[in-house]
């Protein structure tokens, strides 16, 4: 097949191309006793072969499935590359699985080997062996090795990060070929790696990506955003998302320098110290920026309010004016955008480190109000398209026309159409090999002629524009026969500084209802100023004033909508959607199907 681009067709390739480039940059900071501790791209290259040569001496070999069960950290994408290079086939699992969630993929991925992070993700998978001790179903994981250098057991299955640096760096003086040697002879069609999908319904299925889908998605994609090389990320999204994953592989090929933050509680803290160019996140990460900055212009000064909504007026005439377009403001109206700047923009750049240049937006559609305030204060957040299934980039919001609430044209040599029940269709060199082990499954979302059926209802603009509408499988018919959409609900309502998180329901129902997890410290000073007691939480969000206030409160957000799509009822309820208590996926999706068995008697009491 002729391409439109040239493309570099292995990871070996991208990595070879940027070690020579980049010898002394640093390529990972990790912060390591209160301080930040890097490591250059000369010194991940050793530390690359010599885990790669561990591994070989260990007796594994091309195509032997290896787990990395582990948070962000340098260890994780040099682990990577090293499986990368021999031909290992990585299967990234998420560091909030339970040890039931973390065997099935074990299991199914015939894993012989895992690489966790400490001792808590070591615990797991010592309980899921001596679960299964009897059983053959993990007979195939034969070793662990733990990235903490402190952590040391007795079990001779066990091996310190270290000690396996140790056997590489042994085991490499013994032979007559080096990490690039063997780089040279992966194949485009080789598998690179196994990444289970975190569907919101079912078991994961193991998506199946070759070098060629990653490496081309890779090229593809910087060919249209047009990263600048040598700048600074912040990674904080989980490694085993495909999105962050493909990211880092794009870091490392253009010399940028990545540093992984401590936790989701220190971004704040980690953004100020990194001051990073660039950040990947799902939309929930920027819309928390958002409530936070609300919610203190809510409580500020009646004059300090004037000032910022001012300021926010003029910085979305400058945005709609140039900074969609890529251009710099002029005139009159650029001199009130910098007084704009000083007096309230600069403190929400302050806030993401001060040089920050734009961030990438993707996993879920990004509400257009989030996009247009912060582009209003010069913060451009790009948003992208595509699924694990995809490699996952299939769209890109372009610098020079950014259309918020949409995600812009394909990438390069990507193809996309929409089918006749609305569901959008992507074929191009990114497109998996298939589902492992499940050919039923692959035949299902690939077509005989090549096209991935993505589950996605959208639609394309005259200038390519793709805009997500919602998933096929959420799509809500009511009783009446009304199709709708419940993700464009969900990011109207979500505007209400009183819901943190919301899901509408109603399939088979003759009217709409919602779930929602209210924002509780908003709740609770609208209760004291309404006067009403209550012992505890909980409480509070049973009383009818509390249902009253919240009603009222959408009343104002629902005024845009068509009479079939408001909701009429909903529930309160005092616990997050979290991963932890199974209600979201590692991905941050919230699992429809679960909420609604869990809350099944409430809603059943609001039809009734």
């Amino acid at each position: 097949m002729k391409y439109k681009l040239n493309y570099l067709e292995t990871i070996p390739l991208l990595f070879e191309e940027t070690v020579k480039k980049n010898r002394d940059i640093v390529a990972f900071y990790e912060k390591k006793g209160g301080e930040w501790i890097g490591t250059t791209y000369k010194q991940a290259r050793d530390k690359i072969e010599d885990i790669a040569m561990g591994l070989e001496k260990l007796g594994y070999q091309k195509g032997d499935r290896i787990g990395i069960l582990s948070e962000n950290r340098p260890e994780w994408i040099m682990t990577d590359f090293a499986c990368a290079h021999f031909g290992f086939v990585t299967t990234p699992i998420y560091s909030t699985l339970i040890p039931k969630q973390i065997s099935y993929i074990i299991k199914n991925s015939g894993a012989k080997l895992i690489f966790v992070s400490n001792q808590e993700q070591a615990e797991k998978i010592i309980k899921i062996k001596k679960q299964l001790t009897h059983s053959h179903s993990l007979h195939r994981i034969k070793q662990m090795i733990v990235f903490d250098s402190n952590i040391n057991y007795p079990q001779e299955w066990i091996i310190n990060y270290s000690e396996l640096l140790e056997i590489g760096d042994k085991h490499k003086k013994k032979i007559n070929y080096s990490l690039e040697d063997e780089g040279k002879k992966r194949k485009k069609e080789d598998l690179w790696t196994l990444i289970y999908t975190s569907g919101t319904t079912g078991d994961p299925k193991g998506v199946m990506l070759t070098h060629f889908n990653v490496a081309t998605n890779i090229q593809s994609a910087q060919s249209v955003i047009n990263f600048e090389p040598n700048r600074r990320w912040l990674s904080f999204l989980p490694l085993s998302h495909s999105l962050e994953r493909v990211a880092s592989q794009l870091n490392f090929w253009l010399g940028s320098t990545i540093y992984f933050a401590e936790s989701l509680e220190k971004i704040g803290e980690n953004l100020k110290d990194a001051k990073p160019h660039h950040i990947v996140s799902v939309p929930r990460i920027y819309e928390k920026i958002y409530a936070k900055i609300l919610d203190g212009v809510n409580k500020a000064s009646p004059a300090k309010q004037k000032i910022f909504y001012w300021a926010k007026a003029i910085g979305s005439e400058v945005s709609k004016k140039y900074i969609q377009k890529n251009k710099k403001p002029k005139g009159m109206l650029n001199i009130k955008y910098q007084l704009a700047k000083k007096m309230v923009f600069n403190k929400i750049s302050s806030a993401l480190g001060g040089e920050f240049l734009f961030g990438i937006s993707g996993g879920a559609p990004l509400p257009k109000v989030i996009g247009e305030f912060f582009a209003a204060a010069g913060i451009i957040i790009l948003e992208g398209f595509g699924l694990t299934e995809t490699t996952p980039i299939t769209n890109a919001t372009l610098l020079d026309n950014i259309k918020f609430g949409k995600v812009g044209p394909t990438i390069p040599d990507v193809e996309m159409k929409i089918a006749k029940d609305g569901e959008i269709l992507f074929k191009g060199p990114n497109i998996m090999k298939g589902y492992y082990k499940n050919p039923k499954a692959t035949k299902e979302v690939i077509d005989s002629d090549g096209w991935l059926h993505s589950g996605d209802i959208g639609i394309i603009d005259g200038d390519g524009n793709l805009q997500i509408t919602d998933r096929i499988k959420n799509i809500i018919v009511t009783s009446s026969g009304k199709n709708i959409a419940p993700a464009n609900i969900e990011q109207q309502l979500s505007k209400s500084p009183l819901i943190d998180q919301i899901i509408v329901l109603g399939d088979n129902r003759n009217f709409l209802i919602a779930v929602i997890v209210p924002v509780r410290e908003n709740i609770e000073v609208l209760a004291s100023s309404h006067h009403i007691s209550y012992n505890n939480y909980k409480e509070l969000l049973e009383k009818f004033s509390t249902y009253e206030i919240v009603e009222n409160d959408l009343k104002k957000y629902q005024t845009d909508l068509a009479r079939y799509e408001q909701i009429k009822k909903f529930i309160l309820i005092d616990k997050a959607f979290s991963i932890e208590n199974g209600n979201l996926t590692p991905s941050m999706k919230i699992k429809r199907k679960v909420v609604e068995d869990k809350y099944k008697n409430e809603i059943n009491l609001l039809y009734e």
